[in-house]
């Protein structure tokens, strides 16, 4: 900053400096936001935006069904950027020739590169920047095919993934070691982010159509809230292959136990302390009605962090969804091409 605006004080740079951060933070918010206004004017949920130092994501529940929706959400980031670093151009342009003073004309002239930046950046071709999903979306308008698309907008993002590796590498060899130590990181951002959405789209390609009543288990083992520990484990954990099991006590649902529930108290007290001391209560159980689609199970388990859902209607307990159930139809629609 010093380079470009000589003679000021320390305290200046300082406050430009901030003022620069702050609009880094607000041109990302903007552009995700423009996303996401996208998204949810055509029925796709947004869970949250989260911001980084180097950009941001918002976070969909669900992947557009088509492609000219995803092209048009896509495209609004970028587009976003562009319009205001427009708009930092021409009143940097303005204030220059006005011969305003450097606190203003440099937070406009480092607003225009910021979002010039983020504009270019993310139109790079690799899945799942705004220029992958772009590419995909074309794609897939072409091809007809999401599965397919995606392999390519995510083979194009890992590849370039990689080379941003290795020029970051490159670049820490020959002393500019803050600039490669970036572009390493950024990569494998982008790496673990392609590799990441690829999985979602062909998870979400393979459960599309299927029911939880399709997947889910029936006639479930319950246990009653008042035998002991040691009964769940010898009657149950050790004579069934299941983990989980739903505790009930005159057909309502009390809550869970599990092996790792038992595993909580020591051996010596298994016979003097009962299943109702150490389920998961039932507010902290995700349930799921049974003409749901399959990928909502899922998301709920994503969501509580845990490995099964209860399938219920008006209180009854029908069945539970697993999260091996769930991937058992995926491997199989997958290897099958389904």
């Amino acid at each position: 900053m010093p380079f470009n605006y000589p003679g000021l004080s320390a305290i200046i740079y300082w406050i430009i400096g901030l003022i620069a951060t702050i609009l880094l933070f607000a041109s990302v918010l903007f552009h995700e936001l423009c996303h996401s206004i996208i998204a949810r004017r055509y029925g796709l949920p947004i869970a949250r935006i989260t911001l980084f130092f180097f950009g941001g994501v918002s976070e969909m529940t669900e992947e557009p069904q088509d492609p000219r929706i995803e092209l048009k959400m896509a495209a609004a980031g970028p587009i976003s950027s562009l319009l205001l670093a427009t708009i930092f151009g021409i009143a940097y342009y303005s204030t220059s020739n006005l011969q305003m003073p450097p606190q203003i004309i440099a937070p406009l002239e480092y607003g225009f590169w910021i979002n010039t930046f983020l504009a270019g950046f993310n139109l790079l071709p690799g899945f799942p920047m705004d220029g992958g999903r772009i590419l995909r979306a074309s794609l897939w308008l072409w091809r007809k095919d999401l599965v397919s698309s995606t392999k390519i907008a995510a083979r194009i993002g890992v590849w370039l993934a990689y080379l941003m590796i290795a020029i970051g590498i490159s670049l820490t060899f020959v002393g500019l070691w803050p600039t490669g130590i970036w572009l390493v990181f950024i990569g494998f951002f982008l790496k673990n982010g392609a590799e990441s959405s690829l999985r979602h789209t062909l998870v979400n390609k393979a459960l599309l159509g299927i029911s939880i009543e399709d997947i889910m288990t029936k006639n479930v083992k319950t246990i009653e809230p008042d035998i002991s520990i040691d009964s769940f484990v010898t009657e149950y954990l050790l004579q069934y292959r299941h983990e989980v099991y739903p505790v009930l006590k005159e057909g309502k649902i009390l809550g869970l136990a599990s092996i790792q529930d038992a595993k909580q108290i020591p051996k010596d007290r298994w016979k003097t302390t009962s299943v109702k001391d150490i389920i998961r209560p039932n507010e902290k159980i995700p349930m799921v009605r049974p003409d749901r689609e399959a990928i909502d199970a899922l998301m709920k388990m994503s969501k509580y962090d845990v490995g099964q859902v209860l399938v219920v209607v008006d209180g009854d307990l029908l069945g539970i969804v697993t999260h091996s159930d769930i991937l058992q139809v995926v491997k199989a629609k997958t290897e099958l091409n389904l």
